[in-house]
């Protein structure tokens, strides 16, 4: 008989919320020439397309360090792109340059952010009726943890979760095995009384699978070709609490 389950762990892109390339554009486009801009007034001119290399460098760097299951924090990754840029600027703009562009590269995601997924807050309200310890485990890419928490205060969902983990924050990603084990303490259950649910296959599923827990996959974002197959599978974020139901019968 399988022990029940008291604690759920949710990842966040294309999970509880649905980006699109198009809004992912529209970011790139608002960090690249708030940082121009504040490049300028600090005295220092580059082209478009140096800051879009740069941009694009940065992205490249810090996509090989969570490839290695770690992260750095947010001023580390303004840091490297401002690098990428040139590598002494750092040093020659200055502290009030810099705020300004880590500032407007934060930002970007409030000028165009990721909706929720249908259904998410009658989602985790149910789940909190039924008595589930909720955490969030989340790699944050080029937005950092203080933003989506912000960004989820004010859609009125923050309250559901008794945990919330972010990458930049504790320097771990996904499909790490300690940033499963850091959030299951911090929620007070074992893994195997602890169900994870996410849309990505491979820093999802397994990535839960490898902290023994059980995991939900939400279908139709990951097309990668794989042989991890999640204990249970629905079509919408809105349908966890009735796979939940499945998974403890």
């Amino acid at each position: 008989m399988m022990p029940d389950i008291r604690a759920v762990t949710l990842d966040l892109w294309q999970t509880l919320i649905i980006d699109r390339r198009e809004l992912g554009r529209e970011r790139m486009k608002h960090r690249i020439q708030g940082a121009m801009e504040a490049l300028e007034d600090a005295g220092e001119l580059f082209t478009e397309e140096q800051v879009t290399d740069a941009y694009r460098a940065c992205y490249r760097t810090c996509h090989a360090i969570r490839e290695k299951e770690r992260d750095v924090s947010f001023a580390e990754q303004v840091e490297i792109f401002v690098r990428a840029i040139d590598e002494g600027l750092p040093e020659r703009i200055g502290q009030e340059a810099f705020a300004r562009i880590e500032s407007s590269y934060a930002d970007s995601f409030y000028e165009s952010p990721a909706p929720l997924a249908d259904g998410v807050p009658d989602m985790l309200a149910k789940l909190k009726e039924q008595g589930y310890r909720l955490g969030l485990i989340s790699n944050t890419g080029m937005t950092p943890g203080r933003v989506f928490r912000a960004y989820l205060e004010s859609l009125g969902i923050i309250g559901y979760f008794d945990q919330l983990t972010f990458s930049d924050e504790i320097l771990l990603s996904k499909p790490s095995l300690a940033i499963f084990l850091h959030t299951l303490k911090s929620l007070g259950y074992p893994a195997h009384q602890a169900v994870h649910v996410g849309d990505h296959l491979r820093l999802d599923i397994r990535g839960g699978q490898r902290a023994g827990m059980r995991t939900v996959w939400v279908q139709g974002f990951d097309k990668e070709k794989t042989d991890i197959l999640a204990d249970a599978t629905i079509q919408r974020i809105a349908e966890l609490p009735e796979a939940l139901d499945s998974l403890a019968s």
